[in-house]
Parts: structure tokens; C-alpha cells; sequence
């Protein structure tokens, strides 16, 4: 597959719940080759996006289309070797050891010979081997989200064709290390000529790891482009509504987010003047 042809395409998605909007016209495009982030405060509708781009949850309106196709249109086991998803949600598997669980991102391939090699891999390329046998009940949060992308990068691994990859909030109960390596690692198979979306929160990991940014805020998309062009302290203060500044140092750029300054109550009474 060519890398310039999006494999994932989303067009003008809207999704109500009850009385509320939840996303408004959201397009947006996972392209082979690149990493795309999908950043925005709280209650912006980025996991519902992920749910809905994932085939999980049908769109109200518009549509969703992999590697030209209806998403709607896919066998679940067709769906599952061309699109992974790591959820939030992602519940353990009680009584299952840490190599099993990464073995069943292979299930939509039915009879596998190399899933246990490949589940090694995976491992190894996590840092994951020495819990191999541990119960996926025994794990530490951050090590049961490093076992979870493992299993879903296992489920596109030696596809046919590119395949998409999506991500929420993948590295939230991370520490700063195996932040940068799942998202190096993200970006690697982003590289290889896979699609990657991830949902992020930390700033500057979506400015130094992505490609192409789609900043939301009530459902929709309130700006896209490349990182370079998005990740600008102006229009990140403006969705966020906190001041957002930059500091540079040694030719490093960090983004740093503040508090708007408290305004004291201003008292304008007959003849009074403001309190200093």
C-alpha cells in the first residue's frame, strides 16, 4: 500500500447521546506512514471518536472507511488483522500469565504456529520478558498498559498489508521511560508504513512524537496539521483555557502550561475607586 493513500478515513462523524452532542462533523485521516495524536481537554469526545473510528460504536451520521472499504463492512476477525485498538478499559484477564494474554492478539488468525515466538518478541521489545509467567492479575498498572500494547501490536504484526493502529491514552500510567519507548515504539511502526492514532494528555510527548495533530474540543475539530503548526502555545491556550508558554533551552522546545492570573473583585461603589 502506498504510504500517501489514508488506510483510515473518517468523514463529517456526528454521534449524539440522548440530548447531547457528542461528536459534530468530526473528519479526520490515519495515514500509513505517520502518527497522528488526537489531543483536547476533558469531555472533548476523543475516546468516543476512538470507539467510533474502531467500529465499536456506529457513527449517527457520516462515515468511516478502512483502506477503502466501510469499516461497517468487515468481519470482526477480517477487522481485527487491519485495525487494533487499545483501550482505556482494557480489563485483565484473571488467571492468565503476561505471554498468554500478549498470545491472544493473534486469535484473528486462527491456527498460528509462530504466535508464541511472536509473543516473545513483543515482550523483549517492551521489557516485558521477566514477567512472561507472571498473572496478568499481579501486575502494576503501568506494566499491565505496557503488556496491553504489546497484545495489540502483536494482533497487526506480519499482516499482508498496512494496518492501523489505535491508541487511548496509552501511556497515562506510564513513567517517563517506557513513556518515550512505547511511543518511540508507536512511531517506529508508524515508520514501517503503518497508520497510528493516539489519544494523548502530555503536551510536549504529542509535539515531539507526532506527525500530524487533530486538536478537539466539543466534538469537533478545532484545528489539524502538522505537530509543528498545532502544537503553538496561542492555540493551545485558546482550547485549553490556561496560559501555555514555551521555554527553550540548548535548542530544546518544552511547553509549559500556567495559571491565569486571578483578577481581584473590583468594587464600584458612588464615589469609590478600585482597591489596590
Amino acid at each position: 500500500m502506498s504510504k500517501n493513500v489514508p488506510s483510515l478515513v473518517a468523514d463529517k462523524i456526528t454521534l449524539s447521546r440522548e440530548t447531547r452532542q457528542i461528536l459534530d462533523g468530526v473528519s479526520l485521516a490515519v495515514t500509513p506512514g505517520k502518527l497522528v495524536a488526537v489531543i483536547g481537554p476533558n469531555g472533548a469526545g476523543k475516546s468516543t471518536l476512538l470507539s467510533v473510528l474502531s467500529g465499536l460504536w456506529p457513527a449517527g451520521s457520516g462515515q468511516v472507511m478502512l483502506n477503502g472499504r466501510p469499516i461497517s463492512d468487515y468481519r470482526p476477525s477480517e477487522r481485527a488483522r487491519r485495525c487494533a485498538v487499545m483501550r482505556q478499559d482494557n480489563a485483565r484477564p484473571s488467571g492468565m500469565t503476561v505471554l498468554e494474554a500478549v498470545e491472544l492478539g493473534r486469535l484473528a488468525y486462527g491456527a498460528d504456529e509462530d504466535v508464541r515466538s511472536l509473543a516473545w518478541e513483543m515482550l523483549g521489545q517492551m521489557d516485558l520478558a521477566d514477567l512472561a509467567g507472571r498473572d496478568c492479575s499481579r501486575l502494576s498498572g503501568g506494566e499491565w498498559q505496557r503488556v496491553a500494547f504489546a497484545r495489540t501490536v502483536a494482533q497487526i504484526s506480519g499482516g499482508e498489508t498496512a494496518a492501523v493502529l489505535l491508541l487511548d491514552e496509552p501511556v497515562s500510567s506510564l513513567d517517563p521511560s517506557h513513556q518515550h519507548q512505547l511511543l518511540g515504539e508507536a512511531r517506529r511502526l508508524a515508520r514501517a508504513g503503518h497508520g497510528v492514532l493516539a489519544i494523548l494528555h502530555d503536551l510536549n510527548l504529542t509535539a515531539h512524537y507526532a506527525d500530524e495533530v487533530a486538536l478537539m474540543a466539543d466534538g469537533r475539530i478545532h484545528s489539524s496539521g502538522p505537530a509543528s503548526e498545532i502544537m503553538q502555545p496561542a492555540v493551545l491556550s485558546q482550547i485549553y483555557g490556561c496560559r501555555i508558554t514555551e521555554i527553550r533551552e540548548g535548542g530544546r522546545r518544552a511547553l509549559v502550561s500556567l495559571p491565569r492570573p486571578h483578577e481581584s473583585p473590583v468594587f464600584m461603589g458612588r464615589g469609590s475607586r478600585p482597591s489596590q
